[in-house]
């Protein structure tokens, strides 16, 4: 077999194995229940089978499923078992025309198709769950190993037979089949070693493949096992979502008694957030896939399928920073600008100021350790009977059942390098009042450079008498640490279809579809925080603590004695309870510099690895630790849906079409918890009492018809045609939940002016976590394209597109009046949640170039080229601070592709290039500003990647890629350009393996 490109003879034989006759069908199942079908193999009858070796078959077999597609198509084929062209699904995915990938520790995880993430993802042609995103339609792309994956098709324009729940696009995942193998067994495997360019670790990723096809029967089984450390670095804001713009002469909790200049009015504003940080991250994944495929020819007309997808990974996200915050709300006119810039004015009418080169006045300095954990385990089983008879009916039925699970832990410690003072927190151990922290830095606050000026933003601490800040572990104390955000969601799926087929022998009617498909899924999730007892000095009384902050005012922290809460009592840390750093047990604190690009100093952080189990860690320090469940965030979620599908397929010599509708019932069941008052005044907000649940029962229907045109305009010019109405699913997570009230501590300012406690938590915002009434996405789509195959292997496209969007779900912001901890209402707050949006489009146009160099002489035959390009422009209906339109969030208006790569003698070489345009990550509200915020912007982004292999023999091959070579960098902007706000770093990661097969 040549193994750059085998070529086989398999027509119809196989290509026709995926139908049952509808008449055996339906005595199995009632008609109530309809299904969509995926049939695109009726336009390759006649095509040949590609079995692909190499990246020339590979370009080859992309271009044949594109131009015979009944339906605006773009493929990827794996360039041999277990060989995508790059590291993940995703980072394959995006060298697709209008697909842009959004990233997770460097890693592609979710994509946009045409700037829209209202993306579904089929596994052969039909749902599946996925357990790093239980409640949306897209999964989390890191939780499947790409060796399990033998192709992708992106399905651009809808057709009645595809399963609708993609408003821009739909991805189908291709396993393999056992009988497209070649007869006999087949034997694979591979293992790679991979190294970053910031992390220590060398990583390693171990693939195994068996096939086999005994004519009538054949199976495969794949496992791929790997092990990753990857680093990445947030420098700049550590929370996009707490910014504020603190005015003077105003009578807002966060605005400031004295002035923030000196310029003799009161007249100004100031943007600022709570916290800045450079902050290291290295997140550590351990990934399992499976996949086993069963495929017997039982007779002459009738086939069975079975498939069982499984996937397994635990991470680890572990951080260390050096953080200096304002205390969460008590300080807010805590910056000193340089060189600020007028932005003109607030909505209340003050000169708003943003500066790049800042001095901030800390009142906490803190070494901050955090662990996100995640165990995500899948199993997707599908069973399909499939029959092909000589008549003209042919059909299949087939029944999926999916199960998934995933458990979340975050876990956060503060090591204080300042004392405390200068936010107000004190101790008594019984020995009367002292700093919460006694041997940190203080009483005052701590000058922090904070620089954006450079590449990179950098904070910079001083020397405090003579000794570097945050230089001696004598000076730090573990005096804050907590477990929230904790939950448990699993899933489970049902589906059953029937999918039918008749053939027609007339001039224009080709053949009828149909289908029906009853589906049902359903999520649960139940969210927590741990609690520890906090106990009087008596041992009276004690109280359930989550932010075990050695200053709330149940710790007595005026440090007085006397009782500072009548509904706390006199409660006190307790003598002995100071947690140094140095008298931490061995190995708990590590001394660490590396920041990756800044080196804001050497500081002193508790291994987050200690962090990776909550309860382990809290009851060290706070024994007695117990699940508290937030009501806000927890719920139960059913979802069925009923589909039904007719099509007809239409076709001559110079042209194909299909003309059809799908229609789609859904019915959700929504369980919330109705939310009601803090349990405790020093419990967090959202640690709520539950009132019990609040059960809503919905359901909507979607007509959606479609239209598709492929005509001949020259035997290698094809000219397309499509329309149709989209619909995607709800993410059932919008759906459910309650109102979570967000609360900090007061403060002396704010305090003074109430007349309350400055350390009575305060309403400070709220987030309406689900919203029953939400509608889903709807648009309609056309598609007008021109396709020129010149060679079999070079292709010339140009296509035009516009997605109207009739409603689609949007962030909404508004105020209300929300009760402090206490219970007491005393201002109105900004409340965020998730509302339906009439109108917006995007439209745009994709050009694309392929093309195999195989007319040039000698070793310059095995050169090959590709390039694609996307416009996409997009209006949301939003608008930002000046009033101006927004685009769809995380659009990019400009996106290109570059691959250039050679094929010659058994040597593989690929140097490709991915460019995003800037695209807007969020609108963040900013205090202040409303009711318009702060648009926050992601800078262009270039990533290059190379590859390269060589054919030892027949069976042997070794290789070397190299993934974001030139270390691309994320940078966020607020509003204007030259506003920079934070960096998210990556790494460059290379890559050594071998391949071997039999």
């Amino acid at each position: 077999m040549n193994k750059q490109a085998s070529v086989s003879s398999q027509t119809n034989g196989h290509l026709k194995k995926s139908i049952i006759a509808l008449s055996i069908s339906t005595a199995i199942i009632a008609p109530a229940s309809f299904a969509a079908t995926n049939d695109k193999e009726k336009n390759l009858k006649d095509v040949e089978v590609i079995d692909v070796r190499g990246i020339r078959a590979s370009t080859t077999k992309n271009l044949n499923t594109k131009r015979f597609a009944d339906s605006v198509v773009d493929s990827i084929s794996a360039e041999d078992i277990g060989k995508l062209p790059d590291v993940t699904i995703a980072d394959s995915l995006q060298r697709v025309p209008g697909i842009q990938i959004r990233r997770s520790a460097g890693e592609g995880s979710t994509i946009n198709v045409r700037g829209m993430p209202q993306v579904t993802t089929l596994l052969n042609g039909e749902q599946f769950l996925s357990a790093g995103s239980l409640t949306t339609v897209q999964p989390d792309f890191t939780d499947i190993p790409s060796a399990l994956v033998g192709g992708m098709d992106v399905i651009k324009s809808s057709n009645a037979s595809t399963l609708a729940g993609g408003i821009s696009g739909t991805i189908n995942l291709k396993t393999r089949r056992p009988l497209d193998l070649d007869e006999g067994t087949t034997l694979l495997g591979s293992t790679e070693f991979t190294q970053g360019s910031y992390s220590d670790e060398t990583d390693n990723k171990t693939m195994a493949f068996a096939g086999y096809n005994g004519g009538d029967i054949g199976v495969i089984v794949t496992v791929s096992k790997d092990k990753s450390n990857l680093a990445n670095y947030r420098l700049g804001s550590t929370n996009h979502d707490w910014g504020m713009a603190p005015f003077e002469g105003g009578t807002c909790w966060y605005c400031p008694s004295q002035p923030l200049n000196n310029d003799g009015d009161d007249d100004d504003a100031e943007f600022t957030y709570v916290s800045y940080g450079n902050v290291n991250r290295f997140t550590e994944r351990e990934r399992l896939g499976a996949n086993l495929t069963l495929q017997a020819q039982l007779t002459d007309s009738l086939e069975f399928v079975g498939d069982v997808f499984y996937t397994d990974m635990d991470d680890a996200d572990r951080q260390q920073g050096l953080m200096a915050d304002n205390a969460w709300g008590g300080h807010w006119a805590w910056q000193d600008q340089h060189d600020p810039i007028n932005r003109g004015l607030t909505p209340g009418g003050k000169n708003f100021y943003t500066a790049q080169d800042i001095t901030l006045n800390a009142p906490r300095v803190v070494a901050h350790s955090e662990s996100h954990t995640n165990k995500r385990e899948s199993t997707n089983i599908n069973l399909e009977l499939n029959y092909q008879g000589d008549g003209p009916l042919s059909g299949s039925f087939r029944y999926i059942n999916g199960s998934a699970d995933r458990s979340h832990t975050e876990n956060v410690a503060q090591g204080y390098m300042t004392n405390g003072l200068a936010h107000g927190l004190q101790r008594n151990d019984g020995d009367g009042a002292r700093p919460v922290n006694p041997d940190g830095y203080g009483p005052g606050t701590i000058p922090v450079g904070l620089d954006y000026t450079g590449s990179h933003p950098t904070l910079s601490v001083p020397s405090i008498d003579g000794e570097v800040f945050g230089s001696n572990i004598n000076r730090y104390a573990l005096s804050s640490t907590y477990s929230e955000n904790n939950f448990d969601e699993e899933a489970a799926l049902d589906i059953v279809r029937l999918d039918g087929k008749y053939e027609f022998d007339t001039e224009h009617l080709k053949a009828v579809n149909f289908g029906v498909r009853f589906g049902d899924r359903e999520v649960t999730r139940q969210e927590y925080v741990l609690l520890a007892p906090i106990a009087s000095p008596d041992g009276s009384e004690s109280i359930d603590i989550m932010w075990k902050d050695q200053g709330l005012a149940l710790y007595d922290t005026d440090g007085s004695g006397g009782a500072p809460s009548s509904t706390a009592g006199d409660l006190t840390v307790g003598a002995g309870n100071l947690i140094r750093y140095s008298e931490l047990p061995k190995g708990w604190v590590q001394q660490t510099s590396d920041f990756g690009p800044v080196s804001p100093g050497t500081f002193y952080f508790i291994d987050p690895r200690k962090l990776d189990d909550p309860f382990a860690f809290q009851n060290t320090f706070y024994p007695g630790n117990k699940r508290a469940a937030t009501p806000g965030t927890s719920f139960k979620v059913s979802e069925t849906t009923q589909n039904l599908f007719v099509q007809a397929d239409l076709g001559n010599d110079n042209y194909s079409a299909n003309v059809g509708f799908q229609y789609i019932k859904t019915e959700l069941d929504i369980v919330q918890n109705l939310v009601g008052d803090p349990v405790c005044q020093a419990c967090p907000g959202k640690v709520a009492e539950d009132l019990g649940d609040v059960v809503t029962k919905k359901e909507y229907s979607d007509f959606l018809p479609s239209f598709n045109l492929s005509t001949n305009l020259t035997e290698d010019l094809i000219f397309r045609a499509a329309w149709g109405k989209t619909m995607t699913r709800l993410d059932l997570a919008d759906v459910a939940g309650g109102l979570s009230i967000s609360r900090s501590r007061a403060g002396d300012e704010l305090a003074a002016r109430e007349g309350i406690s400055p350390d009575l938590l305060i309403a400070t915002n709220a987030q309406m976590q689900g919203n029953p009434d939400l509608q889903p996405w709807r648009a309609t789509n056309t598609d007008l394209s021109l396709e020129w195959y010149y060679s079999p292997s070079a292709l010339v496209s140009i296509g035009l597109f516009n997605v109207q969007l009739e409603s689609f779900i949007e962030s909404s912001s508004w105020t209300a009046e929300l009760p402090d901890a206490d219970g007491v209402v005393r201002r109105e707050v900004a409340v965020t949640g998730l509302d339906n949006a009439p109108g917006g489009t995007i439209s745009g146009a994709e050009f694309a170039y392929q093309q195999a160099f195989d007319f040039l002489p000698d070793m310059w035959s095995g050169l090959g080229a590709g390039f694609n390009y996307t416009y996409s422009d997009s209006e949301s209906g939003r608008v930002d601070f000046n009033g101006e339109q927004l685009p769809l969030q995380d659009n990019s208006k400009h996106s290109a592709n570059a691959v250039l790569w050679y094929e010659k003698d058994g040597l593989q070489l690929r140097l490709a290039t991915n460019y995003r345009s800037k695209r807007l990550a969020s609108l963040s509200g900013v205090g202040g500003l409303e009711p318009n915020g702060l648009a926050i912007w992601t800078e262009p982004t270039t990533y290059v990647d190379i590859s390269a292999s060589y054919d030892i023999n027949e069976n042997v091959s070794v290789y070397l890629s190299g993934s974001n070579l030139t270390e691309e960098y994320e940078v966020n902007y607020a509003q204007w350009s030259d506003n920079q706000i934070s960096q998210n770093v990556y790494e460059r990661r290379m890559t050594i393996g071998i391949r071997g097969r039999l």
